[in-house]
């Protein structure tokens, strides 16, 4: 490598050289004598050697120059000196920046929720506090998930100076990873889409419920004034505004609970006899939903009970908050809802559908056309018998007995001889939700495929 060569101040007066018939300044020796050691270090190099070390450089320089720069050179640094030198003050500077960093994350401190903690809710967000104690910081302070920066909803200064920053951000399924800026934290949440309450376990380690342990925390009470609740009122009691001024965010959509829009929020979180704490409820809930829906009883005496139902657990489908469907539905009703169960009729809402006959009532009336998405008394919760229940559509074939597809073969009224079990209906020969043959047919109806399922 090419060293620049020693500077040696312009003060200084020009001095004999080793050779008397010339008189040159020491810049000019420095300058030729580094040109010399440029030379033999190309010479050694061509010869299989690496460089030369140091001390044969100022021993080779000090045989040229004057006691006078001799001393100048012994102060001054050799190369490497410089170089460790700016190591040296580099690692200072970057040990300046660390405790920087530190120090800014000494003074953000996260409040909640705590690392690594896991979240059961239905809309898919969550809040975040971080504490300041210096206002430097703050301006430059944001969250980042995944390319996208989040800035403060909130900044809020306590009585003892301290800085509150509310952070609402979004989350998705699994694994979030969220980066503290500037300090560059990583904070990790476990996010859990909360659908049933049957096989949920808040008291599961790691999972967070702000108001577990009171109703509220105290790293929160600077600025949020803690007013002791009274007994839970009564349904259609007085209006629960306090719950409101956090959760305002649960009733935003269209179709709104009456409880949770009339603020009756404790007639389902109140499952405690202590007025202070706040229950999540789990499990089977219909006890809590039958306090209203009275009516709704009835369904345990049917004789067929939609899954949900028959568990206990009606938030399967219906959120007890609010959401942009009809009564509270987190899907569309009509299809998108049922096939998130159902997931072997999903392909029949395709686009691109690999069923190539779609019984239009899917499309149109959607599944609660034919079922009762509660209780029937009737099979796989149909609204009436299945013959009836065609022809509600289908009026040509209203009060036919026999007669089709040919002369004299019954339609209904004898057992079915592939499904011994069952009546013979109109889906004893066509699917009612798809099929590949025309008509909805079970098989094709050339060589007598369906018929010979019956008639061998």
């Amino acid at each position: 490598m090419n060293r620049m060569p020693h500077r040696l101040p312009e003060t200084y007066p020009p001095l004999l050289s080793d050779h008397p018939t010339l008189l040159i300044s020491p810049l000019k020796k420095a300058a030729s004598a580094a040109e010399a050691r440029k030379n033999k270090a190309k010479k050694q190099r061509s010869h299989g050697f690496r460089g030369i070390s140091e001390s044969c450089k100022l021993a080779s320089l000090n045989r040229i120059l004057s006691p006078h720069q001799q001393i100048a050179n012994k102060e001054r640094p050799s190369s490497a000196g410089v170089f460790q030198r700016a190591v040296m003050v580099g690692a200072a500077v970057g040990l300046s920046l660390l405790l920087l960093v530190e120090q800014v994350w000494a003074a953000a401190e996260i409040l909640t929720p705590p690392p690594e903690a896991t979240i059961y809710a239905r809309h898919p967000t969550t809040h975040l506090i971080v504490r300041h104690q210096a206002n430097d910081s703050i301006s430059r302070t944001r969250i980042r998930k995944d390319d996208l920066l989040f800035s403060p909803q909130g900044v809020h200064q306590s009585k003892s100076g301290e800085y509150y920053l509310h952070f609402r951000l979004p989350l998705t399924p699994g694994k979030n990873i969220l980066e503290l800026i500037p300090t560059n934290k990583d904070i990790i949440l476990k996010y859990r889409p909360l659908r049933s309450l049957l096989n949920v376990n808040f008291d599961e380690k790691g999972v967070f419920l702000f108001h577990r342990q009171a109703l509220l925390p105290d790293a929160c009470s600077e600025c949020h004034y803690e007013k002791p609740l009274p007994e839970a009122p009564p349904i259609a009691g007085n209006p629960q505004q306090l719950c409101f001024t956090c959760h305002k965010n649960i009733i935003a959509e269209s179709w709104k609970h009456s409880p949770a829009a009339t603020l009756q929020c404790r007639s389902c979180h109140q499952t405690t006899p202590d007025p202070q704490r706040i229950a999540i409820p789990e499990g089977k809930v219909e006890s809590s939903c039958f306090q209203c829906h009275v009516n709704k009883k009835a369904w345990l005496k049917m004789d067929h009970i939609h899954g949900p139902v028959g568990t206990g657990d009606c938030t399967v489908c219906h959120n007890p908050h609010a959401d942009q469907n009809r009564s509270q539905l987190w899907a569309k009703g009509q299809d998108e809802l049922c096939v998130a169960c159902h997931t072997d009729k999903k392909d029949l809402l395709a686009e691109d559908s690999s069923t190539y006959y779609i019984h239009g009532i899917i499309k149109g009336g959607g599944c609660t056309a034919c079922h009762n998405p509660h209780a029937a008394d009737n099979r796989f919760q149909l609204h009436k018998p299945i013959n009836e229940l065609c022809v509600g559509c289908h009026i040509s074939f209203q009060g036919v007995e026999k007669g089709h597809p040919v002369g004299g073969h019954p339609v209904q009224g004898v057992k079915d001889p592939r499904r011994p079990e069952r009546s013979f209906a109109c889906t004893s020969c066509h699917n009612p939700h798809g099929s590949d043959y025309k008509f909805l047919l079970i098989g094709d109806i050339l060589g007598g495929q369906v018929c010979s399922q019956c008639h061998y």
